[in-house]
């Protein structure tokens, strides 16, 4: 049986035959247009954290999670070498497609068993908003076990992710065909069968697709992992945007 978020190989292809370059451009947002590549708010965060006296301004990025890479390919113009890795190889495609003449390299990988590289060789570790995908807590425990295996001592490991409080009402309101659950969002799917823990939910067939942890449990989660949190934004649901969400750099 599959797990929840190699799912995402659906939507890439899907992303591909559309013309849709990245994981943010996929929808069409009222009077603002087409989401960006790179949300303004990550982007504002990555640049406070390599302005930071403890951020490194050169050297190795991994993105874990890459998608298509645009964050990525921001971190190489900056001049740091980059290896983005998805478990999509349809994502791993694009990626290389666009990052011609970039200073990057990529790798198909699964995020939670066998991430490439030699421990302690990257300066920046990034989670593409990738470990709120991660449903089960053992993955989630093993993707933040490898990050801090890649990182060299000092390095900085970024984490941009959805998390719990939720505005439920507003939630339900605008998703649905989605369900929350014991802290995990359920979608609707035809093929929910074939992923790790589906279940029914008002009589049809759901797959998990993102975590909504607490955001101090997520915070508790990186302490445990090894991390030292040192830079962080978190950002309150609202009518508009039901979901909290969570930025944070913590030091290796």
């Amino acid at each position: 049986m599959k797990k929840s978020y190699e799912g995402h190989d659906v939507v890439y292809r899907r992303m591909r035959k559309r013309g849709v370059r990245s994981w943010g451009e996929r929808e069409e947002v009222g009077d603002h247009g087409r989401r960006t590549e790179i949300d303004p708010d990550d982007r504002r965060f990555l640049e406070d954290v390599l302005g930071q006296p403890w951020a490194p301004r050169k050297g190795q990025v991994i993105e874990l999670g890459c998608g298509t890479a645009p964050m990525l390919r921001w971190f190489c113009k900056r001049g740091f070498h980059g290896l983005g890795v998805d478990v999509s190889r349809t994502a791993i495609a694009m990626a290389r497609a666009q990052s011609r003449g970039v200073n990057a390299r990529f790798k198909q990988a699964d995020l939670c068993a066998d991430l490439p590289g030699k421990p302690r060789t990257f300066d920046i570790a990034l989670d593409g908003h990738c470990l709120h995908c991660i449903v089960q807590e053992k993955d989630r425990q093993a993707f933040l076990l490898n990050a801090r295996r890649l990182l060299r001592h000092g390095g900085v490991f970024i984490i941009l992710s959805m998390c719990a409080p939720v505005n439920r009402k507003t939630f339900s309101q605008l998703f649905q065909r989605q369900y929350l659950r014991n802290q995990t969002i359920y979608v609707v799917c035809d093929s929910a069968g074939e992923y790790e823990g589906s279940r029914r939910i008002k009589g049809q067939l759901c797959m998990p697709t993102r975590y909504l942890g607490h955001w101090k449990s997520i915070l508790s989660e990186l302490h445990r992992a090894g991390f030292q949190s040192q830079l962080l934004r978190y950002s309150a649901p609202t009518e508009k945007e039901p979901i909290g969400y969570l930025a944070v750099a913590a030091l290796a």
